[in-house]
């Protein structure tokens, strides 16, 4: 029996599964937005596959190989496989230039300029100049990806509320994921059938991530005037600039959100890295085509998450993200672990398992990555602190771009260097969740409430120290 204006239970698998999805399980005061954002998250993988960085560094590793000389294909591949991370470092400037600015009108130019982009990979010739072209667009495309994620989350901040975020923005991940692993899969067909599919494949998929786009327009921040307000009254000092070592001032006011960025910084660069060898290691270790590396290399992966997302979620609603990160962050080393193991033993099978587990870790990792920060923001400050996240993101993406395949070929390439390499993303990645674990244990100790009301209260200044985690 069901209550006047509320939607039946539904009874069947199928029925629960599509009802995770109804605009009813949310807030009324949120579901109009909701309604927007979903259908959107459909339609935008279109465009975004192209720009991701498994899919493109598969593409490129196997598409120029003979065209170009190695030394100078595993350099771009690992630098486009790492790009969604490198490409961060253009966060401070989406920052600054959205400052006193309606966000839902600001954000949705961004994915205008990656269709342009996106056409232009499919234009480009198979020679080292076409493979630096690519390069350039796809951190030109990545870049402006980092705009929308660092704006979103400020607009999640004002749309959405405190305890039930992870549960309402959820289903966008889960969705997109999901849509980006058929959408690989079929590339993964078509390329292996005709290596020249993608002129065709990535300007349809441009056009139609553009519908996504235009359901964006549509969405209205809450309290809009007010938090535009907010951001106005911000002076020189506290306000965003263009010059990002201003950015580190944030760090230094917030010391505990300073500690949860170091360790963040650890865990993810071990992932990072382990991202720039893996299309190197796919083609030079396993000898993997199109369908292979990319169902390796994403598809997997991303069947899992859309599962892992609402199991991750519950715990992400019910705690403070330290305390999520603290438990969260091991799946990862399993994962990294696992693939120690198959580049030792060379079965492909365990390339299977590791990307299972990180499809799992994950499904965790887009609810802490994306949401995580808001357990440290006021309101008026939710964009700076994502773009100090984004920022260090795109510093690892960095390093890992400079050291990740260099790496590789210092400890002797195909002839044995990916057990080495794949050792320092692991040791990295321990390290970063050991951090998690002491920093969790000395900010709860204290605390005698349970983890829904420190998250219900988390911000700035919720935790014993006054310091904010």
């Amino acid at each position: 029996m069901t209550t006047p204006g509320q939607d039946p239970q539904p009874k069947t698998l199928w029925g629960k599964t599509l009802g995770a999805y109804a605009p009813s399980r949310v807030p009324a005061m949120a579901r109009q937005n909701y309604r927007f954002e979903l259908t959107a998250a459909f339609f935008m993988p279109f465009l975004l596959t192209v720009f991701e960085g498994a899919v493109i560094s598969v593409l490129v590793r196997i598409a120029f190989e003979d065209a170009v000389p190695d030394r100078l294909l595993n350099s771009i591949t690992g630098l486009v496989a790492v790009s969604p991370a490198l490409a961060n470092l253009s966060s401070f400037i989406w920052v600054k230039l959205s400052h006193g600015v309606d966000k839902v009108r600001f954000m949705p130019t961004l994915p205008v300029v990656m269709a342009v982009m996106g056409s232009g990979i499919a234009l480009v010739p198979l020679n080292e100049i076409g493979l630096i072209a690519v390069a350039v667009l796809v951190l030109g495309g990545r870049g402006c990806w980092a705009g929308v994620t660092t704006l979103r989350s400020a607009v999640w901040k004002q749309n959405y509320p405190d305890g039930a975020r992870a549960k309402i923005t959820g289903p966008f991940a889960m969705i997109t994921v999901l849509t980006v692993a058929v959408l690989t899969a079929g590339m993964g067909v078509l390329m292996d059938y005709d290596d020249r599919a993608f002129r065709v494949i990535i300007p349809v998929g441009c056009a139609l991530g553009l519908v996504g786009r235009h359901f964006w327009t549509k969405v209205r921040i809450r309290g809009g005037p007010r938090l535009l307000k907010s951001e106005s009254l911000t002076d020189a000092r506290t306000g965003p600039s263009f010059n990002p070592v201003r950015m580190a001032r944030v760090l230094t006011d917030d010391r505990a959100y300073a500690a949860f960025m170091l360790c963040q910084f650890l865990l993810g660069i071990g992932n990072i890295l382990a991202m720039t060898l893996l299309a190197v290691i796919l083609r030079e270790v396993f000898d993997a085509g199109y369908v292979v590396g990319l169902l390796v290399a994403v598809v997997i992966q991303y069947t899992v998450m859309p599962f892992a997302i609402p199991l991750w979620a519950r715990l992400f609603d019910k705690t403070h993200i330290v305390r999520f990160r603290a438990i969260h962050s091991w799946v990862f080393v399993i994962a990294l672990s696992t693939l120690l193991v198959a580049v030792q033993t060379q079965l492909v099978w365990l390339l299977f398992a590791f990307r299972a587990l990180k499809g799992v870790a994950v499904g965790g990792g887009v609810l802490g990555w994306t949401l995580g920060h808001l357990d440290f923001a006021p309101p008026e400050k939710a964009s700076q602190y994502m773009g100090v996240h984004v920022t260090l993101t795109g510093v690892r993406g960095l390093l890992a771009a400079a050291l990740g395949v260099q790496m590789y070929e210092w400890f002797g390439g195909a002839d044995g260097g990916a057990g080495p390499a794949v050792i320092v993303c692991l040791v990295c990645t321990t390290i970063g969740a050991i951090g998690f674990v002491i920093m969790d244990r000395a900010l709860h100790r204290p605390q005698t409430h349970d983890d829904s009301a420190r998250k219900e209260d988390a911000g700035p200044s919720s935790t014993p120290t006054g310091g904010g985690s």
